[in-house]
């Protein structure tokens, strides 16, 4: 028996689950959107096989679903799906603030400010993706701080289900002259006064807003097939 180590397979299907979810998060991907095997293996550059097993895992953590046709899909949510993830958001990452609040530091602080700044300039010049990434990266920058190892998978099985709405919630907001930050700058200022109750009340309007924008598209109440 040769002493070989296989790690390449695993390595391959893991880079392209871990692409794809990330894909998924920061609103690369349109709800309702088809993925096609053949179109991400070859953008990918692999065979079928690692993206089969990617979009099997996504669509058992419920940021993908499988139609009768045997389709993949980004869940297209009703209004009282998204309502009842966003009052989910709410419980789980206001917990997440409050724990952050507590231990919240100088250089978080810092870090977090840093961040409020450059999407203050993207939405400028209204980049919708990269306000996305940036508004993902400031959420979980104060979520890692909270020290919860229980939390954060909680919170990333959240995001995997609203991220493909981000990137409407950012395309539908005016987020000009500092207006997409607001939220973001009332709640680094509550932080930094380790001030748990009022940092949570500026996530939730935080997060309230953007379901609000995507809530409030006629398409989101009317019955669609196969939605989550």
């Amino acid at each position: 028996m040769l002493d070989i180590v296989r790690v390449q397979r695993e390595t391959v299907q893991e880079q392209v689950y871990q692409a794809l979810r990330d894909k998924l998060m920061r609103g690369g991907f349109q709800p309702g959107q088809k993925l096609k095997l053949n179109e991400l293996a070859e953008a990918f550059g692999v065979s079928a096989m690692p993206v089969r097993e990617a979009l099997s895992r996504l669509t058992a953590e419920r940021g993908l679903e499988s139609l009768p046709n045997r389709t993949i899909r980004v869940p297209a949510l009703h209004n009282d799906r998204l309502e009842d993830l966003m009052q989910a958001r709410f419980a789980v990452e206001g917990l997440a603030v409050a724990r952050a609040a507590e231990t919240m530091t100088p250089k978080t602080i810092a870090e977090l400010k840093a961040l409020v700044a450059a999407q203050i300039e993207t939405d400028e010049h209204h980049f919708s993706e990269a306000s996305a990434e940036q508004n993902r990266a400031f959420h979980f920058t104060i979520y890692r701080q909270s020290g919860s190892t229980v939390l954060l998978p909680i919170v990333e099985s959240l995001w995997l289900q609203f991220g493909p709405y981000l990137r409407d919630a950012c395309d539908r907001f005016d987020g000009r002259d500092g207006r997409g930050a607001n939220f973001h700058t009332e709640l680094v200022d509550a932080l930094a006064r380790r001030d748990a109750a009022a940092a949570r009340a500026a996530l939730e309007a935080d997060i309230g807003r953007a379901f609000e924008l995507v809530m409030a598209k006629p398409r989101r109440q009317q019955t669609q097939s196969g939605a989550a």
